[in-house]
C-alpha cells in the first residue's frame, strides 16, 4: 500500500487569518508579514476590549 499524504495541521482559524492579511496586504501595499502583525495586534486589542466590558456586567 502507499503512503498517507501528510494531513493539513494548520487550524482553521490561522489559515482564515492568513488568507485576511494576504487580501489586506494587497489592498493597502504592505508585505504579508506586515499585515500579519496588524492583524494580530488588532485581535488583541479588540480581544482585551471584550474581556473589560463582560467584566462590567
Amino acid at each position: 500500500m502507499g503512503k498517507k499524504a501528510k494531513q493539513n495541521t494548520e487550524s482553521r482559524p490561522d489559515r482564515e487569518r492568513a488568507i485576511e492579511a494576504n487580501y489586506f496586504a494587497r489592498r493597502c501595499g504592505l508585505t504579508k508579514d506586515e499585515a500579519l502583525k496588524i492583524l494580530k495586534k488588532a485581535g488583541r486589542r479588540i480581544d482585551e476590549e471584550a474581556k473589560l466590558r463582560s467584566g462590567d456586567r
